[in-house]
């Protein structure tokens, strides 16, 4: 995909497509923006723009020639992408890319090198990399990509130019989900979800996300209110799976948050979860704004800490406990998180 496949950035793209034009790339640029927002993509449109045998006028590459062809397919020479081992982009796979870089393109008018996430870059191998982004061997432009600029040294952002990338508008991306033949409603509650990212929106397209949300909400909070014993169980099942776990907390962490929104406005029209927008209303008149804070609090820490290689069983019983201590009234009176007396009942139910 060139840059007329991109959309949603047209300020990036722009300022992209005049330095080619112009001849004019940087020798290394920092995109920042959420996860999932394009900003790989971009890189690859940036890398076969550099690069394409029919260049267009536009600044754009043709798409069908040689080496468009090859970058797509991930096997261009000149077009090299660093992502981590174990966790992290170390200073040997550094030194093995300057000692590459050090040479002249292979086939190719510029060698591109994404570094993608950016942030996963130790300390020792950005700093093993800042010579050579300052004073980059030949043809060459780097491409860090990277949530947020103060995840990398300060010496590494200020040799690179800056990008940003910013959260795409949710009319777009149900726009761009219809227009791959999902129906409309569809569409837009997962355009919704996917909270500005294309990418992820195209990823929850091709699944069964909402699925997976009720059926997650059907088990959980109906074992915050059987017990310590359901919890346990329930936790068990959940976080048996390192990246099933990250996507229910997701999930989770995006219902507590839109119940919140839902208990102090008094209606779901800022939710993300608006095709449940019934449940969500009925369901946030049960708790107090600061027991739903709390749950909000509670399963972002959870999702911080498995980003942080916790243990998912203790992270998932951990939360659930939490959650049951917010949420659920205690046993003949009212608990911390009701506004009135009743029997507690699942979101939705």
């Amino acid at each position: 995909m060139g840059f007329a496949g991109i959309i949603g950035h047209d300020r990036a793209v722009a300022l992209l497509r005049q330095a080619l034009r112009t001849d004019r790339l940087a020798h290394a640029y920092l995109f920042v923006g959420p996860r999932g927002v394009g900003k790989h993509r971009v890189g690859l449109a940036l890398a076969r723009a550099a690069n394409c045998l029919r260049s267009l006028p536009d600044g754009d590459a043709c798409g069908a020639c040689a080496a468009c062809r090859k970058i797509a397919a991930g096997v261009h020479p000149d077009v090299l992408v660093l992502t981590p081992e174990e966790g992290a982009i170390r200073i040997e796979q550094v030194r093995t890319l300057r000692e590459e870089v050090s040479r002249r393109p292979y086939e190719g008018r510029r060698r591109c090198v994404l570094l993608d996430p950016a942030e996963a870059l130790t300390e020792q191998a950005q700093n093993a990399l800042l010579k050579t982004l300052e004073e980059p061997a030949g043809a060459t432009t780097f491409l860090l990509l990277a949530r947020r600029a103060e995840g990398l040294l300060p010496t590494v952002v200020s040799r690179c130019q800056r990008v940003t990338f910013w959260p795409m508008p949710e009319a777009l991306i149900a726009q761009h989900l219809a227009a791959t033949g999902l129906p409309a409603d569809r569409a837009h509650a997962l355009a919704a979800l996917a909270r500005g990212s294309v990418g992820d929106a195209l990823t929850l397209a091709g699944g069964t996300v909402l699925e997976s949300r009720d059926a997650l909400l059907d088990r959980l909070f109906p074992a915050l209110k059987r017990g310590a014993a359901a919890c346990v169980e329930v936790a068990e099942e959940i976080a048996r799976d390192r990246a099933a776990f990250g996507e229910a907390l997701d999930l989770l962490l995006t219902w507590c948050r839109d119940l919140l929104v839902t208990a102090v406005l008094g209606h779901s029209g800022l939710a993300a979860n608006r095709d449940r927008a019934d449940a969500l209303v009925a369901a946030a008149g049960q708790f107090t704004v600061e027991a739903l804070a709390g749950a909000v609090a509670a399963a972002a820490a959870a999702r911080e800490a498995l980003e942080t290689n916790a243990n998912p069983r203790l992270t998932c019983e951990a939360l659930l406990f939490r959650l049951r201590d917010l949420l659920v009234p205690a046993s003949g009176g009212e608990g911390n998180g009701t506004r009135r007396e009743g029997e507690f009942r699942r979101p939705g139910a």
